[in-house]
């Protein structure tokens, strides 16, 4: 079991932090980030109240750890083919909108009902696709997309068609991601 010290009392357990997180993460996927509160996450984790303030001093402590758990900075080779990254692409905004956010967080993303929480995430999500953006912008000088592709037009595009696909089935279809790369790869490559 691992340990970590913060400088006075007990050393810290992993697995409580990892509990208290856990806990964090979930209220925020079901339920939004409104949901997300010190005593929620007593409850919901098992941890006592004292404990997680001792690990945050408040909310907004803990909503920025939760902030740090949920978009990755997952590497993109350059070198995959456009279809390959267009996947990548759709693959990464699934597993965020689906998995990191959850429906609660997605939501409160969309409504802006926390203004704080939606900035937070919405400068994460520019940080990681900025580098999309980049490779994407190399693909269009180097003639593998067509010259006069945005890379931002592109991205909206593969957002918005997994959120239409979520909206109308409540998850994505077997097959889609294929069917849309099919649909979207001829459009920005040339022929």
């Amino acid at each position: 079991m691992s340990h970590s010290t913060t400088g006075r009392g007990r050393p810290r357990l992993e697995s409580t932090d990892q509990r208290i997180i856990q806990a964090a993460l979930e209220l925020l996927r079901s339920k939004g980030p409104a949901a997300v509160n010190i005593d929620s996450v007593a409850a919901r984790s098992g941890v006592a109240r004292t404990t997680i303030y001792r690990r945050y001093r408040s909310r907004d402590e803990l909503m920025h750890a939760v902030l740090e758990q949920l978009i990755d900075p997952a590497p993109l080779a350059p070198d995959l083919p456009v279809r390959e990254k267009l996947r990548w692409v759709l693959d990464r905004i699934s597993d965020i909108l689906q998995n990191r956010l959850g429906p609660g967080g997605t939501a409160a993303v969309i409504a802006n009902s926390d203004p704080v929480f939606t900035s937070a995430v919405r400068a994460r999500l520019a940080t990681r696709l900025s580098t999309l953006a980049e490779l994407m912008n190399a693909d269009r000088e180097t003639g593998r997309l067509h010259a006069n592709i945005d890379p931002d037009v592109v991205l909206g595009l593969l957002v918005g068609a997994h959120l239409a696909e979520v909206l109308r089935f409540g998850s994505p279809r077997d097959g889609w991601t294929d069917r849309a790369l099919e649909l979207l790869t001829p459009a920005v490559t040339p022929h």
